[in-house]
């Protein structure tokens, strides 16, 4: 079974592994915000009964004193908001006495494991998958070693890994849900939105703010113009070209447009689809996926493009296992071979993995040019672009790091993105939002892509004068409890005290008061927008 990243992974906002944010090792912060008015009752009276009896039941003490921790500098300047709110709202039943502490990122990502009863996560997906959002917290060697181990969940996860019938799946994903809610060892809080501004003549961005989470330029349009260049502003930083050494949402954006994969998503579609690929298919014993490479495929450079590349590219991210790439995704991977120029057969460890497609379209999907990229070594950015080593929809001109890098359409690109239908791309990239609003108030920019202060989208949106578009979110937001050091002296009390914290969070306020919506509640534990999604959470405890 493949295991993902462990807490680097667990992120503030993210991308899927590589495209983990503040997750999967970026330092992508979260859209900011202000809480308004005073403190905010978090249940109803028949949700604050509710809890009131749970407690007494089990023969609890009230008020509860619970510690709650939660992490300043990872998770965004809203964090002391998101958990002040959270606070008040416990507190306000007075059922709660809540200890509220911070702790900064390099003690935190220690003591979370041994000291916290109860403390702020934020996961962004490796893959869009809703295996993503479980397996890595509820599998028996889940990464928060919180003390959850259930042998139900555990079959039923094995299970959903290997069912190729999608409908079969989707029931499991939803049963483990159901099961999970009833334990209870994390609650779901929030889930992200992606948000993009946009000038009033451009097209084509909502196309893209999808549940793949995948940034793509391709149908972006201004003024109906397709010849025209669109500047996009953005606050994430690039750490590198070479997809072996980087695992960022900023890195990721450039590398998803230049690079092609061998499934990727189409706008608008969470399902990985031939992109370099015909078609892909496990074998008759699910020991091997194997994929037909599209006949006659070059490089921008001329340079012959084929199944020899596919296996070069994996060979590659295994052997060079750069701690801060993603070649973490490819555990399940033994190895790659290649019958023929269009063929490549790719070895698992266990049959039938499912989730295996998504990972071929992640962030360790990109494929590169075995006549210019080191076997052995990352390959550094001078070199790529000179070489003009890019198969996506776009090539690289210009590449100005964290400054300036601009894009060429490629005419030798046609898989699953399309034709760009603009005459190519600019992202310019700024150290302070302020400045970043101001260009795309001022037509500077046509496109902002992360992030503004969640009060600035607001402000934008009733403003008039652009477009402020909103899509699914990868990134979740979670309370976990260490179910050994959280209060209660029997597991039946420490039960009664995680669901009368879910039947007193009021998840609406927190998104509005302290996100402006550009968090919306989250009731289960795979984000809306992706299959297998339920209310699970919000139909035991409410709070939706």
């Amino acid at each position: 079974m493949r295991t993902t990243r462990r807490f680097a992974t667990a992120v503030a906002i993210g991308l899927t592994a590589a495209l983990a944010l503040t997750a999967c090792g970026s330092k992508r912060e979260d859209p900011g915000g202000t809480a308004t008015g005073g403190a905010t009752a978090g249940a109803s009276g028949d949700r604050t009964a509710e809890a009131k009896k749970l407690l007494e039941d089990a023969g609890v003490a009230i008020p509860v004193e619970l510690s709650l921790q939660y992490n300043p500098d990872h998770y965004g300047d809203s964090s002391d908001q998101e958990y002040g709110l959270i606070k008040e709202q416990l507190e306000a039943t007075g059922l709660f006495k809540i200890n509220l502490q911070s702790t900064e990122w390099v003690t935190y990502t220690e003591q979370r494991l041994t000291d916290y009863p109860a403390y702020q996560l934020g996961w962004f997906p490796d893959f869009p998958d809703a295996d993503n959002y479980l397996t890595p917290f509820f599998d028996k060697e889940n990464f928060l070693a919180n003390g959850f181990d259930s042998a139900t969940v555990q079959g039923l996860l094995a299970s959903e890994r290997i069912e190729t019938d999608e409908a079969t799946r989707v029931a499991l994903l939803e049963e483990i849900q159901e099961t999970v809610a009833a334990e209870l060892s994390t609650i779901p809080l929030l889930q992200g939105s992606q948000v993009a501004v946009t000038g009033l003549d451009m097209e084509g961005v909502e196309t893209t703010i999808d549940a793949s989470f995948q940034f793509r330029f391709a149908t972006f349009v201004k003024g109906g113009d397709g010849s025209a260049k669109i500047n996009i502003g953005t606050t994430d930083e690039v750490t590198g070209l070479d997809p072996a050494s980087t695992y960022d949402n900023g890195s990721a954006v450039v590398q998803l447009n230049t690079f092609p994969m061998v499934l990727s998503f189409k706008q608008g579609d969470p399902t990985p689809q031939p992109d370099l690929a015909e078609s892909c298919e496990f074998s008759e014993d699910g020991q091997q996926y194997i994929c037909k490479i599209r006949p006659g495929l070059k490089w921008a450079n001329g340079h012959t493009l084929d199944a020899n590349d596919v296996k070069f590219s994996y060979d590659r991210q295994k052997a060079i296992a750069d701690p801060n790439g993603p070649s973490s995704l490819l555990t399940n991977l033994v190895s790659v071979d290649v019958p023929d120029a269009q063929t490549v057969v790719f070895n698992l460890e266990g049959p039938n993995d499912v989730t295996f497609p998504q990972v071929l379209a992640s962030p360790v999907g990109p494929i590169v040019d075995d006549e210019v990229f080191s076997a052995t070594e990352v390959t550094d950015a001078a070199t790529i672009v000179a070489a003009q080593a890019f198969g996506g929809a776009y090539t690289i001109a210009t590449f100005n790091i964290n400054e300036l890098i601009e894009f060429a359409p490629n005419p030798n690109y046609n898989g699953v993105q399309g034709k760009a239908q603009n005459g190519g791309v600019v992202i310019r990239y700024y150290k302070e939002a302020t400045n970043m609003r101001l260009d795309i108030e001022s037509g500077v920019i046509d496109v902002i892509w992360r992030s503004l202060p969640a009060t600035d989208y607001a402000e934008l949106e009733s403003g008039g004068k652009v477009k402020v578009l909103h899509g699914p979110g990868g990134e979740i937001r979670y309370i976990v409890f260490n179910l050994t050091t959280m209060p209660g002296d029997t597991d039946a009390q420490k039960l009664a005290v995680r669901k009368a914290v879910a039947l007193s969070i009021d998840r609406p306020a927190l998104a509005e008061e302290v996100y402006k919506n550009t968090y919306t509640p989250l009731c289960s534990y795979v984000p809306d927008g992706l299959p297998g999604a339920t209310q699970s959470v919000c139909d035991l405890y409410g709070g939706n």
